[in-house]
């Protein structure tokens, strides 16, 4: 599903890879009349597959990635209510589609005895576990259809494409499952097995073990969970899951933890769960010694051991800047901008050994940022790692990828610290204007060939110090109700000489004297339909005349903002939601700027 403005980006990324670090202006390219701002600036790795449309498309989700026995490379990723899977045969510099496999999700690729297998659960939510076979390399695939082809538990489950083990001449894999339907997130992690010289697609060959939820009394969290565990051989060859595990801060609580692993730091902790392969038991004792100190912990990973280093080696999300919130919307969870590759030799002590991908390293993320590389999974390749991404740039939200894309990590275990460049000033956008606060009346304002006109609708009032209180009683629980209220500032954006312009990015920074307000940013391009800036409402960040950090809204993924008819123009309203009338008030802080470019 590769569109034009793909191919562009292939040739503009290959000439980064050659040193070239120029990203040519928008003049200089061809037009053909339906330009996509974001393919103007290089991203990452090589494209596996990207969505049509990142607002109204589908998410892609779950990759899992395979080096063939032949030597070429496989990768399947869920889309669309199935599991996609696309083929190199050139060792990741191009990818085709090769196979379809629908309903499924959370589905590993692994090969055995000479067949490819996709092992996840049977369709896109919570479903059966199930496996599908093929016999030609993963071109054609079985179908599951009961206990003795291909279904081997039924009930509601959870996972991730994480490992397949083999070990003691089993196979192993981890699960989650789900007793309520209403409590999707529940989970009670547990493990399967078969014999490897078993038939994997009768239900008959397969066993499981207890499963165990996490309770909320064994650390202070909003809601402390596990989920996508790994199951890893110990060095002293004994079986353990490995969890991810949610530490998320909440209201009224320390954010120094409690309880079990409190020595341990928040959001930099994983648990494990003890595996008897003899009894087929899960156990978790809750002792200091089930929790590791292991960054990356708040978001998917794959572990692997490598005999020949003798280490277990991971690609994981690193956190940069540590906040304590008990918001949900800023929380350091949110940050899968920087990706690592660590390594341990006992499961326990795990060492940063390379920095492999950042954007904005450092910066304090929240849900609606739209640049994120996170749920890798990997293989060894020889002296090279390889791995596949569910990446979103200029997705709807970081969490929404837009893509999959294909990376390679060179001489992996001779890693250096030397730091890659910080993909940032790759999304650095011109500057068309900004708007001083003092100049946020109603008016007409001229910036070059750019024309804006500013008008305040008539729910709000802003006095000479530009506090912005409302007018009327009217209930706003949302963008909607807060137009029908005119509580808004609206900038109407023309080129009076007709050129057609963009909008790329919007940034300001509010600030209140309480939190009672939300903000929304809204724009539209005929003057009647307005289109949301993200899916949530925005906090009023700065209290009291502090200003946090307040990165910019990217718009290219606003597609009728990537071309704006000149004399027509284009509207941006910011509309101000909730908000009460016991005096308070919210105020623009220095500039409104608004990035795009002159076509």
């Amino acid at each position: 599903m590769k569109s034009w403005h793909t191919k562009i980006v292939v040739v503009l990324f290959v000439a980064l890879l050659f040193g070239c670090k120029k990203v040519l202006p928008i003049s200089d390219q061809e037009d053909d009349g339906d330009s996509v701002q974001q393919t103007f600036n290089p991203y990452p790795g090589t494209i596996v597959f990207e969505v049509d449309d990142p607002i109204n498309d589908y998410t892609v989700q779950s990759p899992s990635v395979l080096v063939l026995s032949n030597g070429n490379y496989l990768v399947s990723f869920f889309y669309d209510g199935g599991t996609s899977v696309y083929i190199s045969k050139d060792q990741g510099k191009t990818w085709t589609q090769h196979s379809r496999v629908s309903p499924s999700n959370f589905a590993t690729l692994f090969e055995h005895n000479g067949n490819v297998y996709l092992m996840g659960t049977s369709k896109g939510g919570r479903g059966d576990i199930a496996i599908y076979k093929s016999t030609d390399q993963g071109k054609n695939w079985t179908v599951p259809t009961d206990a003795n082809n291909g279904i081997l538990f039924k009930g509601m489950f959870h996972t991730a494409p994480v490992p397949v083990v083999k070990h003691n001449g089993k196979i192993w894999r981890a699960y989650e499952e789900i007793f309520d339907s209403a409590e999707s997130r529940d989970f009670y992690a547990f493990a399967v097995c078969a014999d490897e010289d078993a038939d994997l697609l009768k239900a008959s060959s397969w066993k499981r073990t207890n499963s165990i939820r996490f309770d909320e009394s064994w650390i202070n969290a909003r809601r402390p969970n596990w989920l996508e565990g790994n199951i890893v051989a110990t060095p002293e060859g004994k079986l353990i899951n490995f969890m991810r595990l949610e530490t998320w801060p909440g209201s009224g609580i320390s954010y120094q933890i409690q309880g079990a692993a409190s020595d341990k730091p928040r959001h930099e902790v994983a648990a494990f769960l003890d595996i008897d392969a003899e009894s087929m038991t899960a156990e978790f004792k809750n002792e200091p010694r089930n929790y590791i100190h292991f960054p990356g912990a708040e978001t998917k990973f794959t572990i692997r051991y490598d005999p020949v280093s003798g280490s277990y080696w991971t690609i994981t999300n690193k956190i940069t800047s540590f906040i304590n919130t008990t918001g949900t919307h800023d929380g350091s969870w949110h940050q899968r901008n920087v990706l690592v590759l660590m390594r341990s030799t006992d499961l326990v002590n795990w060492e940063v050994k390379q920095k492999i991908l950042k954007w904005n390293e450092g910066a304090k993320l929240k849900t609606w940022d739209t640049f994120g590389f996170q749920y890798v999974d990997w293989q060894f390749d020889g002296e090279d790692i390889v791995f596949a991404s569910r990446t979103s740039w200029y997705g709807k939200r970081y969490h929404d990828a837009n893509m999959i894309t294909f990376h390679r990590v060179e001489n992996f275990r001779n890693a250096s610290d030397q730091e890659p460049e910080d993909l940032l000033k790759y999304t650095q956008h011109p500057r068309l204007f900004d708007i001083p606060i003092k100049d946020i009346k109603n008016g007409n304002l001229i910036f070059g060939d750019i024309e804006v006109a500013v008008s305040i609708g008539e729910g709000i009032d802003i006095d000479e110090e530009g506090h912005i209180i409302l007018k009327n009683q009217l209930i706003s629980n949302d963008e909607s109700q807060a137009m029908k209220a005119f509580r808004y500032v609206e900038l109407k954006i023309v080129n009076h000489k007709g050129d057609n312009f963009s909008l790329e990015t919007l940034q300001s920074s509010i600030k209140g004297n309480n939190r009672s307000f939300r903000l929304k940013w809204v724009y539209s391009i005929d003057g009647k339909t307005f289109h949301p800036i993200t899916d949530y409402l925005h906090r009023v960040e700065g209290i009291n005349g502090v200003i946090f950090d307040n990165p910019p809204l990217y718009l290219p993924v606003y597609r009728p903002l990537n071309k704006v008819k000149g004399r027509d123009g284009a509207i941006l309203r910011c509309v101000f939601v909730n908000g009460n009338d016991g005096g308070s008030y919210v105020k623009f802080d220095d500039k409104i700027t608004v990035g795009g470019r002159i076509l």
